[in-house]
């Protein structure tokens, strides 16, 4: 596979980025997850203005123009003969020194690569996931912005890996009061009598680009939509509730531990999110 670094194609095996890197120093950089459906990255717009807008809140200066890095993109995807892509872009604030927590000697470094999308298989789908309510809490707003996609992402993968252990797909993440904001890597909604339940993002979690295109679809719909502090128990006592990320799209939770969401099984307001989220990608990227 071809990788994009600092402005360069390179094949993967030599890729190089330097071991005083800030990213690889302190996780201080940023970072985008897309996809591309035939070729055509979804959202594309967004995604590199939530970067823009990431870097901005961490002070990250001499970033790319929005109109190269789409054009690297591009490059990228046509090096690798690859349609249907998941795609991330990492930025950090470049190479530094060990001890200096404020500065980097020059550019930002920019690492742009792809791989062939492999979607959830159709039997998760139907059968919906398990989640589980984390030991491990949310990062508080007064720590590190809920708006960043941050590269700094330890207390994830310890919530994932806790996750994993006790048999569940994804953890949900509480914040300090007890009230649900996201998980790992998604945004959560909840459903209750048809209408749409979200956690206030940026507030508590991040607001994410397939979370915005759902709310766009609901409302489009007709459906009822709020953003609110939710409670933990909000999560057992819901009709039906989701995650949506970019890989995942709009995927239904049936269990939280051992105990059903509703009636255990992916419930028809999901569903029809799902199907609508799938038709939008489509037409958005020129698919029929």
């Amino acid at each position: 596979m071809w990788v994009h670094v600092n402005g360069r194609l390179v094949d993967e095996s030599e890729a190089r980025v330097s071991v005083f890197d800030r990213g690889f120093l302190y996780g201080d950089g940023i970072f985008e997850t897309m996809r591309s459906i035939g070729g055509v990255i979804f959202r594309l717009d967004r995604h590199l203005a939530r970067l823009a807008r990431s870097s901005a809140r961490i002070g990250l200066d001499r970033m790319p123009a929005p109109d190269r890095l789409g054009a690297g993109l591009r490059e990228l995807l046509d090096r690798n003969g690859i349609a249907e892509a998941r795609i991330r872009i990492t930025v950090t604030r470049g190479i530094g020194q060990p001890g200096d927590y404020t500065g980097a000697a020059g550019d930002p470094t920019v690492v742009m690569s792809a791989s062939e999308f492999r979607p959830l298989d159709a039997a998760t789908r139907q059968r919906g996931v398990t989640v589980t309510l984390s030991s491990v809490r949310q990062v508080p707003g007064t720590v590190l912005d809920p708006a960043l996609k941050s590269i700094s992402r330890l207390s994830a993968v310890l919530a994932r890996r806790e996750a994993v252990a006790r048999g569940a797909f994804e953890a949900i993440l509480l914040d300090a009061a007890g009230f649900l904001t996201e998980g790992t890597v998604s945004n959560l909604f909840l459903v209750d009598q048809g209408r749409i339940r979200t956690p206030p993002a940026p507030g508590v979690g991040l607001p994410g680009v397939t979370r915005e295109a759902v709310l766009e679809i609901a409302a489009g719909a007709g459906l009822k939509t709020t953003a609110e502090p939710l409670p933990a128990t909000a999560l057992a006592t819901a009709d039906e509730a989701f995650l949506t990320n970019t890989s995942w799209e709009v995927l239904p939770v049936t269990r939280v531990d051992e105990h059903p969401v509703g009636s255990g099984h992916p419930g028809p307001v999901t569903g029809r999110l799902a199907e609508s989220y799938g038709d939008l990608m489509r037409r958005e990227c020129g698919g029929a």
